[in-house]
């Protein structure tokens, strides 16, 4: 294990009220008492004492110094937190003060990599934490508070505990052939699978829900021309992001706006009018882009221009337009835009009626918007939100799926393909907890993290 003595701010860089610098190792206590003005080796456990931070005979400050004593501290390692006033030349001054003092800079989350390695918490867990800096909505840090507390941990205990039961009777058979133990029955052996396979899928399903918590739900804006897609746009967002025009085709290419909708941040995409007959190339590109964003949207909203009657073509377009936001049981939400002008649209076309110009109707349908996202909100279920851990819950399926076909394809001698094949799948769910997670896999996820972290 490394013993180096690590520092590095736990803060933000600028100015602010505070900052905090951390010290972690074997002689944290040691290379703190270089600079503080305090009897540093008597320091009470986590209790707060108010001193000077000295660098080449010069206060830096007065700073409060809070030891954390190994193995009860969060990293299992001596750690000493240094609160300052959020001075960015207090706080580098006293980075150079505990670094001429023989600490070293920390690596991207090297303070999290000690505690996973320090056993203070599994892998899944410590990835959480870079989950919770970076969750920028509710539903986020929901998620990544429920990985924190240990959810994807105890989800895959439960997956590796009868696996593990199966694994030891088989191998106890093909080890120790003079005991003339019964292999597992392959009907209840085959059952057992089986229930793992399923709920291990179930549990990766999780994944695509989970990917649209971090990235956000995409609401796709569309319509006809000039039918006031972008008025829309700048009436959700609350300011002027589109160029908004009475003369049809103003929008050429999609516009992308992060947009909070109830406990979720969505992605809002502003698209061209869509109509069949046009010479314009440009306009013909837009309507392409228009149509792929749709395709890969999470909800429709469709905008009609409620002060028009609709064409005989134009119905088949919006018609065109509803079906393929529909296809994968996409929501569509029909707004019926321009209820400050007469109605003039035909009476069976039904949505919700708003003036995107003078901002009315938009309270309603941000609230229609975020009822619609509300089951993208996890709660308290746990959520697979890692592309890394999605890819090991395939792998360790597939090997269980091999492991049934070992017993089906060599009745009476399937314990050794099974037993493999059963090795296989725990190391797998292994990776995901970091029991059986490489240098190179723990360099890449910690890279991720701030140095302070």
């Amino acid at each position: 294990m490394n013993e180096e003595t690590i520092v590095a701010l736990a803060t933000p860089p600028g100015k602010s009220a505070l900052g905090v610098m951390r010290l972690c190792g074997k002689e944290a206590l040691k290379k703190a008492a270089g600079f503080l003005q305090t009897d540093v080796q008597n320091l009470k456990p986590r209790t707060a004492v108010l001193t000077k931070a000295v660098w080449r005979e010069n206060v830096i400050d007065e700073v409060i110094a809070l030891y954390f004593p190994k193995p009860a501290s969060p990293v299992g390692e001596d750690l000493i937190e240094i609160t300052a006033h959020g001075s960015p030349f207090i706080l580098s001054s006293l980075l150079k003060a505990a670094i001429e003092n023989g600490a070293r800079i920390a690596e991207p989350g090297e303070f999290t990599r000690r505690a996973f390695l320090n056993g203070k918490m599994d892998l899944s867990q410590a990835e959480a934490v870079c989950g919770l800096i970076l969750a920028d909505n509710q539903a986020a840090h929901r998620a990544a508070l429920n990985q924190l507390s240990g959810g994807v941990s105890e989800t895959i205990r439960q997956f590796q505990a009868p696996l593990f039961e199966m694994l030891a009777h088989i191998e106890a058979c093909l080890d120790h052939p003079e005991e003339e133990l019964p292999p597992p029955p392959e009907k209840e052996f085959l059952s057992s699978l089986q229930k793992i396979h399923a709920s291990i899928l179930d549990f990766a399903s999780t994944y695509e829900r989970g990917k649209k918590i971090l990235s956000g739900p995409k609401i796709c804006i569309a319509g006809l021309p000039n039918s006031g897609k972008s008025s829309l746009l700048n009436a959700l967002l609350g300011r002027e992001r589109a160029i908004v025009s009475e003369i049809p085709g103003t929008t050429r290419d999609t516009i992308e706006e992060p947009l909070a909708i109830g406990n979720l941040t969505s992605l809002l995409i502003d698209t061209a009018g869509i109509r069949n007959q046009t010479e314009d190339a440009v306009e013909k590109e837009g309507i392409r882009r228009s149509q792929d964003a749709l395709k890969n949207s999470d909800l429709a909203l469709i905008v009609l221009d409620r002060s028009k009657e609709i064409s005989k073509e134009e119905e088949k377009t919006i018609r065109a337009i509803a079906e393929t936001a529909r296809k994968d049981d996409k929501p569509v939400i029909f707004t019926l835009n321009k209820s400050d002008l007469p109605r003039r649209i035909d009476e069976s076309w039904e949505g919700l009626e708003i003036s995107a110009l003078l901002k009315e109707g938009i309270s309603e349908l941000r609230k229609n918007l975020s009822d619609r996202l509300a089951k993208e909100t996890p709660g308290n279920e746990v959520l697979i939100t890692s592309f890394r851990h999605h890819e090991a819950l395939l792998s360790a399926a597939a090997e269980i799926k091999a492991a049934q076909k070992s017993v089906q394809d060599n009745p009476g001698h399937w314990e050794e393909r099974a037993a493999f094949h059963l090795r296989e799948g725990l190391r797998f769910l292994g990776e995901i907890t970091g029991n059986n997670a490489g240098k190179e896999v723990l360099d890449a996820i910690f890279s991720k993290f701030c140095v302070g972290k």
